[in-house]
């Protein structure tokens, strides 16, 4: 099965494309700060993940891995063997499915305050029931559950983002639809996804990981990665939390950068 996943590919004459996989409750819209930071010297492609911006989720059957393969269908119709991409949080979750499933595909992998999912089932049904909960309030006070997700204690970092910043983002959360949203929880959300751990030494591609200082949960978490994955790079940006690429960016793109070039 494929999904219509909606995509925005950027031609800048280059040989490597990076494909950027954007987070919970965004769209590619919020990647391009990442994407323009690349100054051109890649070719970019911008993804929509089922249930966000323009790609619907509901009314179809998948899961994480036809979201990979649909992610690799992309890639064939553009003529593109070879990637490197760049997944946040959610999207980082993605992207390490891609990876794992369509590995030739990749030149290099970016994971920005992502996980290999959770290691046990016993975890899995409990956060499946955990993600159930909150698809059911997003489809009954969207606005309540945006207040909410935000008040939570992993992006109280983002407290000190710039008032223009700030709006932008919560902007573009309240343009998601509900029903959509909730659809892509209870398809791909972490309750549901494969464990991908036992897979992380199997990666002999350049691994970057990045997690924020303030964000001990994902430290913690990328530290482990980086001791399954063969060719992996751990970067902690101090001072920025979950979302690096958007506390941090300066001190991001630079990273992301060198890691590239």
């Amino acid at each position: 099965m494929k999904i219509d996943v909606q995509h925005r590919f950027i031609d800048n004459g280059s040989d490597t494309t990076v494909m950027l996989l954007h987070g919970f409750m965004a769209d590619s819209r919020s990647m391009t700060g990442i994407g323009s930071g690349l100054g051109g010297a890649f070719n970019i492609l911008y993804i929509d993940l089922p249930g966000f911006g323009r790609t619907i989720s509901t009314g179809s059957g998948y899961d994480m891995e036809t979201l990979a393969d649909s992610l690799k269908m992309i890639l064939d119709e553009l003529h593109l063997e070879k990637v490197v991409i760049l997944g946040y949080s959610m999207g980082g979750r993605v992207a390490l499915a891609f990876t794992i499933m369509h590995p030739r595909h990749v030149r290099t992998l970016i994971l920005e305050s992502a996980s290999a999912g959770l290691k046990t089932a016993s975890e899995r049904i409990q956060r499946a029931a955990v993600d159930e909960e909150r698809a059911r309030k997003i489809i009954s006070d969207y606005q309540a559950f945006l207040d909410e997700w935000e008040g939570m204690g992993l992006f109280q970092t983002q407290k000190t983002l710039s008032e223009e910043s700030s709006s932008r983002q919560r902007k573009m959360r309240e343009s998601q639809q509900p029903e959509e949203v909730a659809d892509s929880l209870r398809k791909y959300g972490t309750g549901v996804q494969p464990s991908y751990w036992d897979k992380l030494p199997q990666l002999d591609m350049p691994v970057l990981l990045i997690a924020g200082g303030r964000d001990r949960k994902f430290v913690s978490i990328n530290r482990e990665m980086a001791e399954r994955i063969p060719h992996a790079t751990l970067e902690i940006v101090e001072g920025a939390g979950h979302n690096i690429h958007l506390e941090s960016r300066e001190k991001f793109g630079t990273i992301i950068s060198e890691f590239l070039t």
